[in-house]
């Protein structure tokens, strides 16, 4: 049976290592001088060659022709290391032995002496899978060993490994391998394989993956057992990249507001039975690529070709940052929705629906949960209209005084003269303000804000406020009401636009039927009041109970 190229050239001296140069010069040094450490983590993504460092330091600390650190590769025990002969070095899979028995009969294993080699070593692979008495009964054997033990550990996952087991160890990070590196090492491999490597499909291989030489070696194994030359197009085919015209096509309808076109694509890909998971993630890094692009041009992308990375500036011209951040939070939502919904197609086509078309997204948002049987349109009340005051609107405070404006109810319960420096601002206000409340000079405001904060201003451009008696009311989309209530700061600035551009300061909230309801009422002239004013004139006191 053909031995997998990854496994056939797997480092098995410390110059063959690939894009860890550190380590290597640090262990090297620890070898020679002969002052190795008893217990050892290296930590890594998969595929950068966590397990070939142990077995190469379990060589290098027992071989006995070890030059200048390095470990001959040609004695018995070099080669029986590789080949899994020697019993003195032990390699186990934490993720099935993670026990507390597998750890007690490790333990009492380390008390006998090594058979031919000078140190017993253990290498647990996946470290972090032990369960927490595993961890427990290995302490204090990982800290006070016996002289002829050393213990190497590898994991993916440090964050899950106990500091007591951390603090026991010298511990070793091992970076992802650049793609000249992977590049130039597959290169090599393919020329001693016999496999015609061309230099496009050597280059797409090293960035398809993703710092980790071992994926790079199986991938280049599976496009080589086509036969032939090993170029762009075998690779791109083999890999399951080669058209990924799609995700273009789906944000292009997202774009252009093409609901029709968008819920067609979606069915052609489902019959093509692309998992909607798959499509989710694969938008997600797509519309991340276009954000890199957006808000870095010079930001040169590793996983596609040259001629798909000039596709994704082109489209990143199509979208402001604010937008894919949007689109990036409601992919990112939907994700977690996926792992719960029974239908996860309907989820996904919900979501591109939303981002398709904003005026459905703010509709289902603020649509009640009975209708009345017979509801005449409303024009002024938008989408963005909902039941329920979110988070973010304020409730008017006692301690809260205006600014340069007066309430909008006349006040008959006493008698202070109103200031004259607060007359004006007053007059303002109500200049400003139409019949149904709503401020015509909004947009004055609005452009304020496209030099302070563009994401408000991009969320506030084509929007409506209203002035009740005592709120400033913003109609907006759910997307404004999302960023009113994740971040606090934004409503202090648009306090301060508004009074800026209007003269104004109040408390703010999301416009309502039922907020429009109080505006009128509010602007409604009072006969009663007039009389009062009347009867003050003329000396008669007055009492409203």
């Amino acid at each position: 049976m053909k031995m997998a190229l990854y496994r056939k050239w797997r480092p098995r001296r410390f110059s063959d290592v690939v894009g860890q140069a550190p380590v290597v010069a640090a262990l090297k040094n620890q070898i020679k001088s002969g002052r190795f450490s008893h217990a050892y983590i290296f930590t890594g993504v998969r595929g950068i060659g966590k397990t070939s460092f142990a077995k190469i330091l379990a060589k290098a600390v027992n071989c006995p022709n070890a030059a200048d650190g390095e470990p001959c590769g040609e004695c018995f025990i070099c080669k029986g290391i590789d080949d899994g002969s020697i019993l003195d070095v032990t390699e186990i899979d934490a993720a099935s032995n993670n026990g507390v028995d597998n750890i007690r009969d490790l333990r009492d294993e380390t008390a006998f002496a090594p058979n031919v080699c000078k140190l017993r070593v253990y290498i647990i692979d996946e470290v972090h899978m032990l369960s927490t008495g595993a961890f427990n009964a290995l302490l204090k054997t990982l800290e006070e060993p016996p002289a002829h033990v050393m213990f190497i550990l590898a994991t993916t996952e440090i964050h899950k490994v106990p500091a007591t087991i951390l603090s026991r160890c010298q511990r070793f990070d091992l970076k992802r391998i650049t793609a000249a590196d992977i590049k130039g090492r597959i290169m090599y491999v393919a020329s001693e394989e016999g496999i015609d490597l061309k230099e496009d499909g050597a280059e797409l291989i090293s960035r398809l993956a993703d710092g980790a030489m071992r994926d790079a070696l199986s991938l280049l194994d599976t496009c080589a057992s086509l036969g032939g030359a090993v170029d762009e197009a075998t690779v791109s085919r083999l890999a399951g990249v080669a058209d990924k015209s799609y995700l273009f096509d789906i944000m292009n309808d997202i774009r252009s507001g093409d609901t029709a076109a968008l819920l067609s694509r979606l069915g052609e890909l489902y019959r093509d039975s692309l998992d909607a998971t798959r499509l989710n993630t694969e938008l997600l890094r797509h519309v991340r690529n276009l954000l890199m692009l957006k808000v870095s041009p010079a930001t040169v992308l590793t996983d596609c070709s040259a001629e798909t990375a000039e596709k994704y500036k082109l489209q990143s011209a199509d979208f402001t940052a604010e937008r894919l951040i949007a689109i990036l939070d409601a992919l990112g939502d939907t994700a977690d929705k996926l792992s719960k919904s029974p239908d996860k197609m309907l989820a996904l086509e919900l979501c591109l629906i939303k981002l398709c078309s904003p005026s459905i997204a703010s509709s289902a948002q603020s649509a009640p949960a009975a209708r009345p049987a017979v509801s005449a349109p409303q024009p002024a009340q938008r989408a963005a209209q909902t039941d329920e005051a979110p988070p973010w609107e304020e409730k008017p405070q006692k301690s809260d005084p205006p600014f340069a404006t007066a309430p909008l109810e006349p006040t008959v319960a006493k008698e202070e003269p109103l200031p004259q420096a607060e007359s004006a601002p007053q007059q303002k206000q109500e200049a400003a303000t139409s019949s149904d409340g709503r401020l015509p000079d909004w947009e004055k405001a609005v452009e304020l804000l496209k030099a302070k904060n563009m994401m408000l201003y991009s969320l506030l451009r084509g929007s409506h406020a209203y002035l009740t008696d005592k709120h400033l009311l913003i109609d907006a989309n759910e997307l404004f009401l999302k960023y009113m209530r994740e971040n606090a700061e934004a409503k202090e600035l648009i306090k301060s636009v508004t009074a800026e551009a209007l003269g104004i300061r109040l408390p703010i909230g999301p416009y309502t039927p039922e907020a429009a309801e109080k505006t009128a009422k509010a602007k409604a002239p009072d006969k009663l009041d007039g009389l009062i004013e009347k009867a003050k004139q003329i000396g008669i006191e007055t009492e409203i109970k």
